[in-house]
């Protein structure tokens, strides 16, 4: 939803000249012989009239004042001359020599002229809400309420909640902005003042418009509609009926949308408000976006553009930089889209930057203390010139040392930001980095839990599938069979049960060690000894496909580690050499010392492993598993386990093979401190032979 308008409260006459130029002769025509006061309160009662149709008229009849006052030396005389030279600067939306004017009318006021003071305050917050300079308007639209609540005075009291509630309403504070419309609706509801409470009416059908409570907000704007409708000279018409527009633009009824910013731009046309043509022109671009026809949405963006730069319209630019970058985006023309997404993006640095609520208190607390500075120092000096001029000076000092110190503070503050920004972005590096090693091991926990439950469902039934089957085919064909054939089946039955044994062994060794419960054991002790005795295990095994083994003591060597963990791993290997060994095959267990490390390898000359083969060993989820040269099935338990032992030993695990031509698996350990003898020869080899 864009932008929706508000309306300022503004005590003012308006009245219709004949002439749009006024100088010093024909205001003598005008005023004919008038001298002295009556002179002034007459020039000054002119330059009213003129304000809001001919603001340069205005303004000249201000600076008359100021030219001849100093024959009356009437300092009241000086502060309405301000006042009414800053009020034609606002009518003409010149707001930074409005808001200039308005402060000199503020310094020359006494104690006696708090009237006049809240009404410069007023006027003043009217141009700083006009130039998007919240938090300074604010601190005006305040000080205006604080004295108006002192004289007791219920209309400009009323005026100055609704601005006050404007500010907030742009602020986006909608809870507040309620809060003060409706306390000057009630004001204005005992007064019976109509124009007002249709102007309170609009302003909160604004807040339920930007709530999406486009119901009741329809039916504020509708009842401030019924009561305006034939009045022909008010300034705001033209907002209310282009706040409607945005109403029916939002429901998605363009075609309503376009009748009622037509009427909005024909009010703002008939009485050259630049502020509301440049906010119609550029609601009039964003509906025919809508509509797709771009190149009219063009030529309102650049003329609705054109006069919000000439009259300071920030938001009206700022909005205009945001919908041309979508429109150039929407006909593909991506350059002009991104020069103008920049240009908007700088602007919405520059007044978020400004508004900082943080920054309003400390500004008004500021402000208050130049006031008093100024009030002090004008009592002193009274009606002076001379010296109101000096203190006009010192006091513009006073505020650029708030400025700068208002800077450095804020500069303070973002260094602030910025660290803390910097120390949330490492706890959160921090956290990320425990997440992502978190999910690792719950993969990893995953692949254990399926890789354990497939052995369980498929490989460790397998042998006792086996072992039933032929044991029922004993028993219900015992006398069928001959001993030979009986031999036969036993023989299966014990190969199956074997292999069942073997895989269960692992499979419990490994989930122990999965679940922590095989405690790691390291001692010093001769890995020859170990080996020598792992290798008589499997004597059996060996025999049975006449494979020779040997044993290669390159290096008798003390090594440090567990060896109920080691024995577990020279078993895996050992079997898995003779499973992939051919008849009359060979198996050779070697120890040599490299590199300060005991090497431990088991070589045979059996079918070999390929490339892509090799990869996938003793990785848990690659499940790969082949059946031996006579059959023999495996599930690749038996490596992980491998891998995992001996890495719980600080050691490391690798394999050299070609297939066809054999493998040769290794293994690394700590050296003890102390190296021994051991009791087997230096160099043994162990044959057996069928």
């Amino acid at each position: 939803m864009r932008r929706l308008f508000f309306f300022l409260l503004l005590i003012c006459q308006f009245f219709s000249a004949n002439t749009t130029v006024l100088n010093r002769d024909s205001l003598r025509i005008i005023l004919g012989s008038q001298q002295g006061l009556q002179y002034l309160v007459s020039v000054y009662q002119l330059g009213e009239d003129y304000l809001n149709d001919f603001p340069d008229s205005t303004i000249y009849c201000a600076d008359e004042i100021l030219s001849v006052v100093d024959t009356c030396s009437d300092s009241l005389a000086v502060v309405k001359a301000y006042y009414l030279k800053g009020q034609g600067f606002y009518r003409k939306s010149d707001y930074l020599n409005s808001i200039k004017n308005l402060k000199k009318a503020i310094t020359y006021c006494d104690k006696s002229q708090e009237k006049e003071k809240a009404d410069c305050y007023n006027v003043m917050g009217n141009s700083l809400t006009k130039s998007d300079n919240y938090k300074l308007s604010l601190s005006s639209y305040f000080s205006s309420l604080h004295i108006r609540n002192s004289l007791g005075d219920s209309l400009p009291i009323s005026a100055s909640l609704n601005n006050i509630g404007n500010v907030f309403f742009e602020m986006e504070d909608y809870k507040k902005a309620l809060e003060y419309y409706e306390k000057s609706m009630s004001i204005k509801e005992k007064q019976n003042d109509v124009v007002s409470v249709s102007i309170l009416q609009t302003n909160l059908g604004n807040v339920y418009h930007k709530l999406n409570n486009e119901k009741d907000a329809l039916s504020y704007y509708m009842k401030a509609l019924n009561l305006i409708d034939k009045e022909e000279d008010l300034v705001w018409k033209s907002v209310l009926l282009e706040n409607i527009g945005q109403l029916f633009l939002d429901r998605g009824e363009i075609s309503k949308c376009l009748d009622y910013y037509q009427l909005a731009l024909n009010e703002a046309e008939k009485r050259d408000d630049k502020v509301s043509l440049a906010s119609v022109k550029s609601s009039l671009a964003i509906a025919y976006l809508k509509k797709k026809e771009y190149d009219i949405a063009v030529i309102n963006f650049e003329e609705a553009l054109s006069i919000a730069k000439d009259i300071g319209m920030r938001k009206v630019e700022l909005d205009c930089y945001y919908y041309m970058s979508d429109l150039y985006v929407q006909t593909k023309n991506y350059k002009k889209s991104i020069a103008y997404f920049r240009l908007y993006d700088d602007m919405r640095a520059r007044i978020n930057k400004e508004n900082n609520s943080k920054e309003i208190a400390e500004f008004q607390a500021k402000f208050q203390a130049e006031k008093m500075d100024a009030e002090n120092e004008i009592l002193k000096q009274k009606n002076i010139i001379q010296k109101l001029e000096l203190h006009k000076q010192k006091s513009q000092n006073i505020f650029l040392v708030c400025i700068g110190l208002l800077i450095i503070s804020l500069l303070i503050y973002l260094i602030y930001i910025t660290r803390v920004r910097a120390k949330l972005y490492k706890i959160l590096s921090k956290k990320n980095a425990i997440i992502s090693e978190n999910n690792n091991s719950l993969t990893k926990l995953i692949a254990t839990k399926d890789k354990f439950l497939s052995i369980i469902a498929h490989d460790l039934k397998n042998p006792f599938n086996t072992v039933l089957g032929f044991t029922d085919l004993i028993i219900y064909r015992f006398d069928e069979l001959d001993d030979e054939k009986r031999l036969e089946y036993i023989k299966i039955v014990n190969k199956s049960a074997l292999q069942g044994s073997l895989l269960l062994n692992n499979l419990l060794t490994w989930s122990r060690s999965q679940m922590g419960v095989l405690k790691y054991n390291p001692q010093y002790f001769a890995i020859s000894e170990i080996v020598q005795e792992e290798l008589e295990g499997l004597e059996g095994k060996a025999l049975t496909k006449g494979i020779t083994l040997h044993l290669e003591i390159i290096d008798n060597l003390m090594v440090s580690a567990d060896p109920n963990m080691i024995r577990t791993v020279l078993r895996n290997l050992g079997n898995n050499a003779i499973k992939f060994t051919k008849e009359k095959g060979r198996v050779v267990f070697s120890i040599r010392a490299r590199n300060g490390k005991a090497i431990i390898s088991v070589k045979d000359n059996g079918i070999g492993l390929n490339i892509n083969e090799q990869s996938k060993l003793f990785h848990l989820d690659s499940n790969h598993s082949r059946p031996g040269t006579m059959g023999e099935r495996g599930t690749g338990l038996g490596l992980i386990l491998c891998k995992d032992f001996v890495e719980k030993n600080g050691g490391q695990i690798g394999l050299t093979s070609q297939e066809d031509i054999g493998s040769e698996f290794w293994f690394s350990l700590s050296l003890s401190k102390e190296q021994k003898k051991s009791s087997i020869p230096l160099r043994i080899e162990e044959a057996m032979q069928v």
